[in-house]
């Protein structure tokens, strides 16, 4: 009977362990589940980076269409997306996400943001474009899209990489205004007036 009761003991204790290592387990998945897009994004900076797109033909027609993506410990990214007016408005909207797989950021981001087939860019160029031209709107009164207040998670600080002296905010050192279908026009030409003045910046509207 006592070699009985020591088996059973014996049972009992390696299965305590195994429950014990198995809850372990799940509460370890638990917690990097729990971990939500919005406190990856915050923390996008620690992750190193994996991918800056660019839209081909930006600087001709001074819109740029930027993606920069982070790759997390657990193999998938954390994004940004960045819509910027380099010749006048800056940032005009962004978006950001986190958790996603990447083959959902190359088949529902990527495919369905860009026109065509963006270009691998430099992190350098990407960030002095993005930063560049938020501070040369703000000088003529525009405010980068409200959501950059989160997104700019998603990107080095300001000063981090150095600027690409090629690259023109404007054209032909002047802001030059492009009115698009959903632009407050006449709010846009008020502020551009107060900011430059008469003669010191272009406007076109879109065709």
């Amino acid at each position: 009977m006592a070699r009985n009761d020591a088996k059973r003991q014996q049972k009992l204790m390696k299965k305590r362990r195994k429950d014990k290592l198995r809850k372990k387990k799940q509460a370890e998945l638990a917690a990097v589940t729990l971990v939500s897009p919005k406190s990856r994004i915050r923390h996008a900076r620690e992750y190193p980076l994996h991918q800056c797109l660019i839209n081909p033909g930006w600087q001709e027609n001074g819109l740029a269409t930027i993606l920069i993506s982070r790759q997390q410990n657990d193999g998938d990214l954390v994004y940004g997306l960045y819509l910027l007016d380099v010749l006048c408005l800056g940032l005009k909207n962004t978006f950001c996400d986190a958790n996603r797989s990447p083959f959902y950021c190359e088949e529902e981001i990527i495919a369905k943001t860009f026109d065509e087939p963006p270009v691998e860019c430099s992190p350098a160029l990407a960030h002095h474009v993005i930063y560049g031209a938020i501070a040369f709107a703000q000088q003529l009164g525009f405010e980068p899209h409200r959501d950059f207040a989160l997104s700019h998670h998603v990107l080095d600080p300001p000063g981090h990489w150095e600027p690409c002296e090629d690259v023109e905010f404007g054209r032909d050192g002047k802001p030059f205004y492009i009115a698009g279908p959903g632009d407050n026009t006449e709010r846009i030409m008020a502020k551009l007036q107060k900011a430059v003045g008469t003669g010191n910046y272009d406007y076109a509207a879109k065709a």
